[in-house]
């Protein structure tokens, strides 16, 4: 199990906690025990599996927004709010989208114990961040991923985001990103 920074439990229980203790108690009634202890006790410099944040976010999804076809995306992009608000909104709209997702790119090992990330430009307004060395990245984390992008481009100040992902073997995992 490889091992992702404890920000995002900090934020699922932010978010959670934000829409009150009914929701809070739906969301920890779906848990095992075990979740709810990883749920109730990480701080932000704690690692923990990848497969629990995975869960969290699963869980929390459709609880959030109910009904919604594409809730693992508006989680991420939820989460891209989150770490980049206040002074880091108003950095994102001077710096280019290619800068902010290069160096999205570098850090991705801050929050990540496995996997290499690149940054590769497709053409213009065309990027793939790709993700090697990592078979284990959940799926339904790398859709939540794609919510991730599309947040940080729409706090770049940039419209008309699409954010796909794609495969290659069992080892590499593809974000395209496109927009006008």
């Amino acid at each position: 199990m490889a091992g992702y920074k404890g920000t995002g439990v900090v934020f699922v229980r932010s978010l959670i906690r934000g829409r009150g203790e009914g929701l809070e108690r739906r969301f920890l009634s779906a848990l095992s025990e075990e979740e709810r202890h990883v749920y109730a006790t990480t701080l932000e410099f704690h690692w923990i599996p990848i497969e629990v944040i995975t869960r969290f976010f699963e869980v929390a999804a459709p609880l959030v927004f109910p009904g919604q076809a594409d809730s693992l995306r508006k989680i991420g992009r939820e989460m891209a709010f989150d770490h980049l608000r206040g002074i880091y909104r108003i950095v994102l709209r001077v710096v280019t989208v290619e800068k902010v997702i290069e160096k999205s790119a570098r850090l991705w090992s801050t929050y990540h114990q496995a996997g290499t990330a690149h940054l590769l430009r497709e053409g213009p307004n065309r990027l793939v961040f790709s993700v090697h060395d990592y078979p284990t990245l959940p799926e339904l984390f790398r859709e939540s991923t794609c919510g991730y992008i599309a947040g940080v481009f729409e706090l770049c100040g940039v419209r008309g985001i699409r954010v796909s992902r794609f495969e290659q073997g069992n080892r590499t995992w593809h974000f395209r990103m496109s927009w006008v």
